[in-house]
């Protein structure tokens, strides 16, 4: 249950709280978060928790979400008590209200940046961890693909999805035409024209794998270190990006609070402009 002891402005013990103002000078009464906004939080863990178990997911992800989750809580809270807490003083005004306008809006496009980079970039990281684990220790030879017939498949969300179905050693198998092709085919006849049937594809065979992943395209590296490499470069540019975002988002708010007046002279000197 949200409650408060005393108003921050005058001082007075407040009993009934479910009133926004103090009734004796009027002030916005600052509401500490309660416990609700933690129950949703663990909410959100247990149904992320049966989500990642169910479709297989690593289990040191389940961690890495919680922290995200626990993160976000607790600076939901903080911007909560803090956004109910400027309500109490009268407002400072701005000493420099076009600076102030720039660092808001650059604020909000780093934070936007900031959340951007920590949901993609973990997104590429985990599907490189489960492609390298997938493929590691896993035996495997070279050997020619057959394209019998190729497929263009479009998605109602957008994007296409290209393979090809084909032989490879006498035995019938799929594979994915994307790390063939390079660059995306346009439609049906456009993938047809690039990949024509009885084209020879040198592939890697994984005989213990199913579906697609028995067959991987011959590139400059075997599939487990390729899949290893993209894994630790999303990890370290996305660690660089995220560190980056959150200097500037401090340097930022360093700004921010310049723009404000602090001294008493500072208010009646910016108050005699604007009347001016």
């Amino acid at each position: 249950m949200d409650s408060i002891h005393k108003c921050a402005k005058c001082g007075i013990d407040l009993i009934d709280t479910t009133g926004s103002k103090c009734p004796m000078c009027g002030s916005a009464i600052v509401v500490v978060p309660g416990s609700k906004i933690w129950i949703g939080a663990l909410v959100q863990f247990g149904f992320s928790t049966v989500f990642m178990l169910i479709f297989g997911f690593p289990k040191f992800t389940i961690g890495i979400f919680g922290g995200m989750i626990l993160i976000g809580t607790a600076l939901s809270a903080w911007v909560r008590t803090s956004t109910m807490a400027r309500r109490t003083p009268p407002p400072k005004p701005t000493a420099h209200p076009v600076l102030f306008k720039f660092v808001t809006v650059a604020m909000a496009l780093c934070s936007l940046a900031f959340f951007s980079i920590l949901l993609f970039g973990f997104v590429m990281f985990l599907n490189s961890w489960q492609r390298w684990h997938q493929y590691e220790g896993q035996r495997h030879h070279r050997s020619e693909f057959q394209v019998e017939r190729v497929y263009y498949q479009r998605h109602r969300r957008g994007g296409a999805d290209v393979y090809a179905s084909g032989t490879v050693e006498g035995q019938r198998e799929w594979m994915s035409l994307e790390p063939y092709l390079h660059t995306m085919a346009h439609d049906q006849g456009e993938l047809e024209s690039r990949v024509p049937q009885r084209t020879s594809i040198p592939i890697y065979l994984f005989p213990d794998l199913k579906g697609r992943a028995r067959v991987r395209v011959v590139g400059d590296l075997p599939p487990a270190e390729g899949y290893r490499r993209s894994a630790m470069s999303a990890l370290n540019y996305g660690l660089a990006g995220l560190a980056l975002t959150a200097g500037i988002i401090f340097l930022l708010s360093r700004m921010r609070r310049v723009c404000f007046v602090e001294s008493e002279a500072g208010f009646q000197q910016v108050g005699a402009s604007q009347i001016s």
